[in-house]
């Protein structure tokens, strides 16, 4: 997905196979057709390396937001911090000109732990992908910038499958899952029991990444985000894999495969930082 908006379930789904399936998707929404799409297939020896740069910078990467809304959107899930007058996180440098402030996060995810992710590297995929959705500090609120041409900016991580982890968890944020398991469900977790994003992305520097410019990756498929794609790769275990599949989505069976299929690149240039 990255960054769904709101868009009714039954308008479309993530099944190739459905009528409003990610192929027809340009019928419910037309920007779904269009030539800056994403996610993409990252092939390294075609990025363009950038020797000059700002570091990227994730400000207030420990902050503990006031609470949390937790969502079940039917066909993901949503982690929306609440701040009432506490510090949001703001992503700088990189490829982005302003500052960037701090949204929601989302996770998309697949069947098998060989599939999930939305963006592949070199063709390879990975069994889950977490989206941390930021929109450009030049505009008041999310729903001002998502429509502009420099409106939004999406840091993105793939996950990895620890290999026999089905009786544990790693990841804080997934004890969480069973409180949302309906469609719909949305939970909102106190102070005492909220969270940074350094407790789900650890350490912001050290690692290289990929920037392009693309789209949201649900209807309506605007494209206005920056992508900063990570080669970091995070860790996930086969229990906390086996919580997203039993979340339940609109047809009330569990969602198992929640992403897009990558689209063409076309003329843009992928840059490596």
């Amino acid at each position: 997905m990255c960054c769904p908006l709101q868009w009714h379930g039954s308008m479309w789904s993530h099944s190739i196979n459905d009528a409003v399936g990610p192929p027809n998707w340009s019928i419910v929404a037309p920007a779904c057709g269009g030539l800056y799409q994403s996610p993409i297939n990252i092939v390294r020896d075609s990025t363009l390396f950038v020797k000059k740069k700002i570091p990227l910078d994730l400000h207030g990467l420990r902050n503990l937001p006031s609470s949390i809304l937790v969502e079940n959107e039917g066909y993901s899930v949503k982690f929306t911090p609440r701040w009432n007058g506490r510090t949001r996180p703001v992503l700088r440098g990189g490829p982005l000109k302003t500052p960037y402030v701090f949204e929601q996060l989302h996770f998309h995810w697949g069947p098998t732990n060989t599939e999930g992710s939305e963006h592949t590297l070199d063709g390879k995929q990975f069994p889950l992908e977490v989206h941390l959705v930021f929109y450009n500090g030049l505009y008041e609120s999310f729903d001002k910038a998502k429509s502009e041409v420099d409106g939004l900016a999406v840091l993105g991580f793939v996950f990895a499958a620890t290999p026999n982890s089905a009786g544990y968890s790693v990841n804080r944020w997934t004890q969480y899952l069973p409180l949302v398991q309906q469609p719909k469900a949305e939970f909102e977790l106190p102070y005492s029991k909220s969270f940074s994003l350094h407790s789900v992305i650890g350490d912001l520097g050290g690692w290289p990444y990929y920037s392009y410019e693309g789209s949201l990756t649900t209807p309506p498929c605007l494209e206005t985000v920056t992508w900063i794609v990570s080669t970091k790769r995070l860790a996930v275990t086969e229990r906390e894999m086996s919580m997203l599949r039993s979340l339940l989505g609109f047809d009330g069976s569990p969602i198992v495969q929640n992403y897009r299929p990558v689209q063409p690149v076309n003329n843009r240039r992928v840059f490596r930082y």
